[in-house]
This record gives C-alpha cells, sequence and structure tokens, in this order.
C-alpha cells in the first residue's frame, strides 16, 4: 500500500522529488535484483515475507569551509533494515543504525542506534496500528524521505527527535487520503539527561509524552500530494512544545519539486539550537520559550531516464518569543543552506551514484554575538554512491 500525504497545502509551485518515502520499506518487498544469498547460493529466496537489506551512503568529501578544511572517505550513513511478514495482519520490523551510538535510552530502554523496532497490525484492509520504536509522524516531504537520500538536513529536519518508542494507529479513509494517530515518549532519558542545566523553576512532567496527528493525501490524480502534521509534546508542569509541518509536492513527467513549512513554539528548547546562546548566560541554563520556523524546497528534473539533476534551498529562523533566562524576546539566529548535484542510477532506483555540492550558513544577530557565539559556515562537496543492498 503506497502512503500519499495530506492537507491540501496553500499554494504549492513544484512537486515532489521522486526520493523513496520511508515508508516504501513497508509495503510488500520488491523483487527488482536478486540478493546477495540467492547470487552466492544459486537460490530463489526473497519473498514478500522476508527482507534483510543494507541501506548505504559511502562518499569521499572534501571541505572547503574555514571550519571543514580537508578530505577523506566517510561512511555517511549504514542501517540495516529487516522487514517481515509473520502472518496475513502481523508484520515485523527493526531498522539498525550502524554507525551511531549503541547507548541505552534510561526511559525508554532502547539503544539509540534502533530507528525502529516493533510489531504492526492490520485490523482490516483500512485500519492498522504499530506498537514499539517509530518514526513520529510529523509532516514534510524531506523528513519523509530516505534519510540516505537526503545528503543534508535543514537544521529542523536534523536535530528534531524522529526516533520514539510509542503506538500509532493508521486510517485510510479512501484510497488517496490517510489520517494517523500517535503517542510516544516525549524523549528517551531524563529531563537532566536530555536538557543539561534545567531552567529555574522547570519540573519535568511524570507522563512526558508526545502526540501527533497526521493527514497525508494526493490530488489531482496524484501529481499533487501534501503531507501535514500537528504535534503537542508535554514536557514539564507547564512547558510544553508545539509543532506544526505543512508540506506539498507535484510530479509531473520529468519533473518534480516539494515545498516543507515547519514551525514549533518550545516551552523548552527541545531542538536546543538556541540553547548555544543561553548557555552563556549567568544561568547556563537550557533556553525557553523558543520560537523556530523552516522553509526548505527541492527541485528535480530527469534531462535522461537515468539522470537526475536536483536543487535544493532552506532558510531558518530561530529566537524568543518571551523573555528569559536573562535573554531578551528576538530574533537570534538564521540559517541559509543550498544543495546541488547529479544523480546516475545505472540499473534501478535501487543504486546510484551522485555529485553533490552543499553549503550552509549560520549567522547570529547581535543580541545573540552579545553572549558570545559566533557564526560559521561549511561548504564542501561529494562523490560517492547510495545503494540499499538487497541481503536476504
Amino acid at each position: 500500500m503506497k502512503r500519499f500525504v495530506a492537507l491540501l497545502f496553500g499554494v504549492c509551485l513544484m512537486g515532489w522529488n521522486g526520493a523513496q518515502a520511508q515508508e516504501k520499506a513497508e509495503k510488500e518487498i520488491p523483487e527488482v535484483e536478486k540478493t546477495l544469498f540467492e547470487r552466492i547460493m544459486g537460490k530463489t529466496a526473497r519473498s514478500r515475507n522476508l527482507s534483510v537489506d543494507l541501506n548505504t551512503r559511502l562518499a569521499f568529501y572534501v571541505g572547503m569551509g574555514e571550519a571543514e578544511k580537508g578530505a577523506a572517505f566517510r561512511a555517511d550513513y549504514l542501517r540495516l533494515q529487516v522487514n517481515a511478514r509473520i502472518t496475513d495482519w502481523i508484520t515485523v520490523r527493526w531498522y539498525q543504525h550502524l554507525n551511531k551510538s549503541f547507548r541505552t535510552g534510561s526511559v525508554d530502554g532502547m539503544p539509540a542506534s534502533v530507528d525502529c523496532l516493533g510489531v504492526g497490525f492490520e485490523w482490516t484492509p483500512t485500519l492498522s496500528s504499530f506498537i514499539g520504536k517509530q518514526y513520529a509522524d510529523f509532516g514534510g516531504f524531506e523528513y519523509d524521505a530516505d534519510p540516505a537520500e537526503v545528503y543534508e538536513y535543514s537544521d529542523f529536519g536534523n536535530e528534531v527527535t524522529c526516533f520514539l518508542l510509542g503506538a500509532n494507529l493508521m486510517w485510510q479513509v479512501t484510497p488517496t487520503q490517510e489520517l494517523r494517530v500517535q503517542v510516544v515518549d516525549g524523549r528517551s532519558d531524563s529531563a537532566e539527561e536530555t536538557y543539561g542545566v534545567l531552567p529555574a523553576g522547570f519540573r519535568a512532567a511524570k507522563v512526558p509524552l508526545g502526540y501527533t496527528l497526521n493527514w497525508n493525501g494526493a490530488f489531482c490524480g496524484e501529481r499533487l500530494t501534501t503531507r501535514c502534521s500537528f504535534t503537542a509534546f508535554h514536557e514539564g508542569r507547564g512547558e510544553n512544545v508545539w509543532m506544526g509541518a505543512l508540506g506539498a509536492a507535484w510530479r509531473e513527467g520529468r519533473f518534480g519539486a516539494y515545498v516543507d513549512v515547519m514551525g514549533s513554539a518550545e516551552g523548552i528548547d527541545k531542538l536546543g539550537l538556541l540553547s548555544e546562546v543561553s548557555q552563556g548566560t549567568e544561568t547556563g541554563a537550557r533556553a525557553t520559550d523558543c520560537g523556530y520556523v523552516t522553509v526548505v524546497s527541492r527541485l528535480d528534473f530527469r534531462p535522461l531516464p537515468k539522470l537526475n539533476v536536483f536543487v535544493k534551498g532552506s532558510y531558518e529562523t530561530a529566537g524568543l518569543y518571551r523573555a528569559g533566562n536573562g535573554m531578551e524576546r528576538g530574533n537570534y539566529r538564521r540559517t541559509w543552506g543550498v544543495q546541488g548535484g547529479v544523480e546516475y542510477f545505472p540499473m534501478t532506483e535501487n543504486l546510484r551514484f551522485f555529485a553533490r555540492y552543499g553549503g550552509k550558513e549560520i549567522r547570529f544577530t547581535d543580541r545573540a554575538l552579545a553572549w558570545g557565539v559566533a557564526g560559521r559556515g561549511r561548504h564542501g562537496v561529494s562523490f560517492g554512491v547510495l545503494y540499499k543492498i538487497p541481503v536476504f
């Protein structure tokens, strides 16, 4: 079942980037090529009941900015992905990040390296649920894409907590409209472990949960897709975090693009970007009453069936909507990001070679510079391969 994303979003001038969404791993296992097991043993092993894939992105990176000069080969992304169907209505999913910390969360008991681990239930053809560690059902197309294919996230996408333990309920209202309701742990560790020095008077919630409503849909013969969500995290007594995301995408022939708008109002700094400033204040505590806004867009064009050219840009702001920790109300940080590259698909969408440029500039306002922070930039090019290796 192919997932599409919903809630009509304003004016959309561009469409989808053609990248595989995270949900593609939840569909029936495609038989696009032989697995390593099949090639070695000469047997047909892969079926719709079990698949084991190694999702990889390997690259040679050349840094060109003042803060990142030099060059090296890097394993940007390594994740083992196991999908299994136990019965007609029970599935199991396990995604293990191989180049991420294995430290176990003190609240959820899950290693940080486990992106997804749990059991899915298909109660009816249109109603299903998943229990375990899972993707938070935030909206937007950058967030929804296969992480290996994103190359570099916006600040919002990079810092938002996206793998949490909990449960969701999915209702396919129509073939093109889907509703999701999700309840998850608000964090994997205690408030002190998560936020460091807590602001004065902060009392951590005894039941720190997050609640998300997500509406996904497709329109205009599935050329227009939209993805929207609203999330509330209860972090402490009177300290809540509110997040919203709107995404719209258009795909037409060889062209595709998306536009995402994401924002949050955070009683305590969940993203953590403004705490870089508050740590320089007298208390050194986590920032409070933070507001973030992010706009991300990507445009793709395929001049040839096996060749894709893309550009991507982002603009983000961060500030306080209420004075606190000795910091005045107002904007503190602006970030510009730009990417562009070429992708070549020699066989299938499962394998690609790429050449990419990426740059990001972080600039602080005068009110932030007064606390000792400094702007910085990062620019570089990378050449590599992205391959979801079908192991079994």
